[in-house]
């Protein structure tokens, strides 16, 4: 096995600023282009791109990043990303604006976390009266810390929030002494936690938000937060592609859990991110692979607790059946 290596601050602010590279229209003329962002929930796609996976419905198959929703958005109005990963959320406002995209499958129950300097801070009430440092204001990171925050009786009074732009920012004022706290999802978390090694500070994983949305749902510990989405059109020319996708991705995720250093090795060769940072947060990624359909029940529970807070999240409304594609597995 190769020995882990602490990363350099060059290595992890390279694999921090990797998560902002803007995405690349067009496709490729070789083969179909599959979109991911550069997260760990993006390694079981790499996968299926790498071998090939969807063989012989497609071949001659890419993968490129994407950093952010909006980018997701320019790419499948460009008709670039015709397969790609993507929030439920953003998924369900693309669909009910009817831009023809629907969910092939959930790949993660979830993967938000409050990572701390302060070993004091063990549980959300001990946020109370501190500054957390909390990305995307109004996006899921925002909803889902402020519902769980709701329902232990935490008002926004008690806690003060910052937001920040990105990840990388969150991660970076958090180190850098600005707050104890901040809210990151994967690999960021990670990220922090050995960026904190290598700079003598400790980093720990103080709570895990899918425990607390699962206690404030009263369900299991799943936010159902990520999935692929697939272009009508291209679904329409290769109707054989939503089975066969799924079917990989099953296998890809299975060969992503069980080999975490060569899905590591794997993804720091297409998402440009160290290769220890990726193979640590597999573990911490919750990554899985349900069928839109099998994830129904659990998508709309979220899906509600969206439009509480913000309707525009999903477009307004929970989307219909069309939404959840068909595949029969």
């Amino acid at each position: 096995m190769t020995p882990f290596k602490q990363p350099t601050r060059r290595m992890f602010l390279g694999g921090l600023a990797a998560m902002s590279m803007p995405i690349r229209a067009g496709a490729n003329p070789k083969g179909l282009t599959f979109y991911g962002a550069p997260l760990t929930l993006s390694l079981p796609l790499i996968h299926v791109v790498d071998r090939d996976g969807v063989s012989p419905v497609l071949s001659g198959l890419r993968f490129r990043k994407w950093s952010s929703p909006d980018e997701l958005r320019a790419g499948i109005a460009s008709g670039a990303a015709a397969v790609s990963t993507a929030p439920t959320a953003t998924a369900a406002n693309l669909y009910n604006r009817g831009l023809g995209m629907r969910l092939l499958c959930v790949i993660t129950s979830g993967m938000f976390y409050v990572m701390t300097t302060d070993p004091a801070i063990a549980g959300l009430a001990d946020l109370a009266g501190r500054r957390v440092l909390v990305p995307f204001r109004g996006d899921l990171p925002d909803t889902v810390f402020s519902l769980v925050m709701r329902h232990q009786g935490l008002t926004p009074a008690d806690i003060e929030i910052e937001y920040t732009a990105s990840l990388i920012e969150a991660a970076q004022l958090m180190l850098a002494g600005r707050a104890p706290a901040a809210v990151l999802m994967e690999p960021a978390a990670t990220m922090a936690q050995m960026r904190g090694l290598s700079e003598g500070i400790g980093v720990t994983r103080a709570i895990d938000l899918q425990a607390l949305y699962g206690d404030a749902t009263g369900g299991a510990a799943d936010i159902p937060q990520a999935g692929i989405v697939l272009r009508d059109g291209l679904r329409d020319r290769q109707p054989d592609l939503a089975p066969r996708l799924l079917e990989s991705l099953r296998g890809s995720t299975r060969w992503v859990r069980s080999n975490p250093a060569s899905a590591g090795r794997l993804g720091a060769d297409y998402l440009e991110m160290p290769k220890p940072i990726l193979e640590r947060a597999i573990a911490t990624s919750n990554l899985s692979v349900r069928s839109a359909a099998e994830a129904r029940p659990s998508l709309e529970t979220f899906f509600n607790l969206l439009t509480e807070t913000d309707p525009a999240l999903i477009g307004g409304k929970l989307p219909d059946d069309g939404f959840y594609l068909e595949t029969g597995a």
